[in-house]
């Protein structure tokens, strides 16, 4: 299924992941493309299962959570859109934000796995990879993806979870999706 979000970006999502409960009442459907309209910068899917509480989807473990950012124009890079470039200042960067988030949300770090620029559908991309403890250390571990996707005066953080013994169950819907993502509007 197709998704647009606020007219700004759209992204396909396979029928294995379901949008959060609280979204739903945000949807337009129109034959194979679902509009959502949200006053919340951020979307997520889950899997199947979940808004049904179905005893068997609490068996796995997959979120793709979508951000999107409007750059503040009193930033000194406003409407830069330049390719990444991947320094030690941002390795710097990556890794604290990494781990203070691990620290807020209790999943332990347990290490950075990459960093490094890409490039989906003409947008220059900062994408990160790292693998986590599950809640409070108690759950098994868990691989995060995260891409930072630039489109000169806005942004969109697409953040893959899964359990890292479920790669192979979540790795091909993982790519398709990260493939599907593009802007409305190119700057």
């Amino acid at each position: 299924m197709q998704y647009s979000y606020n007219g700004k970006y759209t992204i396909r999502i396979p029928s294995k992941l379901e949008l959060q409960d609280s979204e739903l009442n945000n949807l337009t459907n129109r034959n194979q493309q679902v509009s959502i309209s949200s006053h919340s910068n951020k979307i997520v899917f889950q899997q199947k299962g979940l808004n049904a509480e179905q005893k068997a989807a609490y068996s796995k473990y997959c979120r793709v959570i979508i951000e999107y950012y409007k750059e503040d124009r009193n930033e000194p890079v406003y409407g830069r859109g330049d390719q990444i470039v991947v320094d030690r200042d941002i390795l710097y960067l990556v890794h604290n934000s990494v781990e203070e988030a691990c620290n807020i949300n209790h999943t332990p770090l347990i290490k950075l796995l990459t960093i490094q620029p890409l490039d989906i559908n003409g947008f220059p991309v900062l994408f990160y990879s790292y693998k986590r403890k599950g809640w409070e250390g108690k759950q098994p571990p868990v691989i995060v993806n995260v891409y930072q996707i630039f489109n000169r005066y806005e942004s969109v953080t697409l953040t893959f979870s899964y359990r890292e013994a479920e790669r192979n169950l979540w790795k091909d819907i993982h790519n398709n999706i990260t493939k599907s993502f593009s802007f409305m509007k190119k700057y």
